[in-house]
């Protein structure tokens, strides 16, 4: 290769022959365009940062970013390659400027200068790509498409109205103080209603459409509204709509724990308890006796029945809501999003496909039975088997199930329906709950000609099932050939994934396991941040002690059973009992050794 000197009006440059040179040129041109493309979309991302954020002391990286990136262009062609470390240098130091500020007022897991930051800028830098093509495609004048001329001008007017008043605090607290006090901002989805949100009947009727831009709306549906909308926000289980003697307050259990969510005045409560009733088929004249209603929301792609329980107190009329969310979810996940062991998973799916037999998960209320019990059906095929339940009442519906629900008022049990079930030629029964001796008999009955029956009972654990069994005066030899197996369960806490810390085990968990002190270096416990609300916990994993029953089982299920040799033939049979399973997930850093014992003590 010859190489030609051309005088450049700039700097003296040495360019290859011409057989070289287009590869060359292309290339440094293509380097250049993929500078301004990074400067463009970095600036784009860096002006709706500082918008979301409030962060006006950083507004002149908006500029700053793309003016140093094309300044650099310029110097390349003026001093040549040596000008390349020093501007790239400038970028980096104004990246890092950026995110420091931004790192003080985010989530701990959406930081970028940590351990793990690589990822949340991955996924950052897919948002604003986004953000970008939305707003190009949806409306020229949108933010995405300004010119660099037009946000110069723009930063120029927000820069003269920023000087104009004192900065605002980029720390933590600050940022929380903006936010309203609310800690779960930077965790929480889009509104629930971005796409509608709809009241409906039982019988899927719309009882109000509150959707966005729904005029006539009476205050009692705004403040329900809002209400239901935060539950929905944070993931809660169930609203207590409780009255005072100065108002009504609304509280939220999230992860198992209640919390403050609202207050109302005592007129503003009593309105949203009558829009409740009433959009829940409940008497509202009726303020006395306990009353049972359920209705349903569409909150855009995401659909909830609610199941609604009044009761009288000194105050006034309180309400309880069940939230069931019956979009996706744990019916989508099946077996796999309850939280079992790998071997235990096996077992179940194993179990639940026999062509007879009784299953029974066990367990105090609020630990997830039901749920469990629902995964379980979805896994089975609803298209070749008959498979009808009976429940009190239906809480989540599933296609292709015949779904039948108590009526005590009727005087339809689950003994009278079960025994009209069992002459529809049924595959698979699931009996909501067995409560007394007679749906006892009649689902062992069923369980031994030919149908597989899942039920849920409250007890404490898996071999307590057994005695609670025995105690509903259920014939011991109708037990021994029924149950096929039992499964305890308990809900606890997941440790917060941005701000557990390590933490050196205490001396009895690893002799738990018979392993040397010194082989587990650490397990995790509870801290609390924004994200978390404070708590150190986010979200809930499942505990569970799975009893296969076994011959050798099978001779303890005496009249009067011992606690103690039924629990040793379990352990003998591979059963890990409840608080051994929670150790393993504290040993796999997914909860805390204080949460197992809270849970499981």
């Amino acid at each position: 290769m010859t190489e030609v000197s051309i005088p450049f009006p700039f700097a003296e440059v040495d360019y290859p022959s011409y057989s070289v040179f287009p590869v060359a040129g292309l290339a440094a041109l293509a380097g250049f365009a993929s500078l301004a493309a990074v400067g463009g979309v970095a600036s784009t991302w860096i002006r709706q940062t500082t918008d979301d954020l409030e962060l006006d002391d950083a507004e002149w990286l908006a500029i700053g970013f793309p003016l140093t990136a094309g300044g650099s262009v310029a110097a390349v062609l003026f001093l040549g390659p040596i000008a390349i470390p020093v501007f790239a240098a400038l970028l980096l130091i104004e990246l890092f400027l950026f995110f420091k500020k931004r790192d003080a007022v985010v989530a701990e897991q959406r930081q970028f200068l940590r351990k793990g930051g690589l990822r949340a800028l991955k996924s950052e830098i897919q948002t604003v790509i986004r953000r970008t093509r939305a707003g190009n495609d949806e409306n020229p004048a949108e933010p995405g498409s300004r010119s660099l001329t037009g946000r110069f001008s723009e930063f120029r007017e927000r820069l003269q109205k920023s000087l104009a008043r004192p900065p605002k605090s980029t720390s933590a607290a600050g940022a929380r103080k903006r936010r309203g006090n609310d800690p779960h901002r930077d965790e929480q989805a889009p509104p629930a209603d971005s796409q509608g949100f709809i009241f409906l009947k039982k019988d899927g009727a719309v009882a109000v459409d509150a959707s966005p831009g729904s005029s006539g709306l009476s205050d009692n549906i705004h403040n329900t509204k809002r209400i239901l909308q935060k539950a929905m926000e944070l993931l809660a289980t169930d609203v207590h709509f409780e009255p005072h003697d100065d108002g009504y307050a609304a509280r939220l259990r999230v992860d198992g724990v209640l919390m403050d969510a609202d207050s109302i005045s005592t007129g503003e409560g009593k309105g949203v308890a009558q829009a409740i009733k009433v959009m829940s088929d409940m008497n509202i004249a009726e303020r006395r006796r306990p009353q049972d209603g359920t209705f349903s929301i569409q909150a855009g792609t995401d659909k909830y029945d609610v199941r609604v329980a009044s009761s009288p107190t000194s105050y006034g009329e309180k309400l309880v809501l069940r939230l069931l969310k019956t979009s996706g979810g744990i019916l989508s996940t099946g077996l796999d999003g309850i939280g079992v062991r790998k071997r235990v998973l096996e077992q179940l799916r194993a179990i639940i496909h026999k062509p007879y037999g009784m299953f029974l998960v066990a367990g105090p209320t609020g630990s997830g039975k039901t749920t469990t019990v629902y995964a379980a059906l979805s896994e089975i095929d609803a298209k070749q088997h008959n498979i009808t339940t009976i429940e009190d009442p239906v809480e989540y519906r599933l296609d292709n199930i015949t779904q039948i629900a108590v009526n005590t008022k009727a005087d339809v049990s689950f003994a009278s329906i079960l025994r009209s079930v069992l002459r529809q030629d049924p595959d698979v029964l699931l009996v909501g709950e067995i409560r007394d001796r007679e749906t006892a008999e009649i689902a062992c009955q069923a369980a031994l000609t030919g149908h597989f029956v899942f039920s849920t009972l409250h007890a404490n654990d898996s071999v307590a099932t057994i005695t609670r069994l025995l105690d509903l005066g259920l014939d011991p030899t109708l037990l021994q050939t029924a149950v096929t197996a039992v499964l305890g369960q308990r809900l606890a806490r997941r440790l917060c994934k941005a701000c557990k810390e390590p933490c050196e085990p205490p001396p009895g968990l690893t002799k738990k396991f018979n392993l040397d002190e010194g082989a587990v270096k650490h397990i995790y416990r509870e801290k609390g941040c924004s994200a978390c609300g404070g708590t150190g916990y986010k979200g809930r994993i499942g505990l569970h002690e799975l009893l296969i029953v076994t011959d050798e089982i099978r001779e303890q299920m005496t009249a009067q059973p011992s606690v103690n040799a039924l629990k040793a033939a379990a352990i003998k049979n591979g059963t890990v009992l409840l608080q051994l399973d929670g150790f393993l997930k504290v040993l796999q850093g997914h909860t805390s050794v204080s949460e197992i014992l809270r849970v499981t003590t």
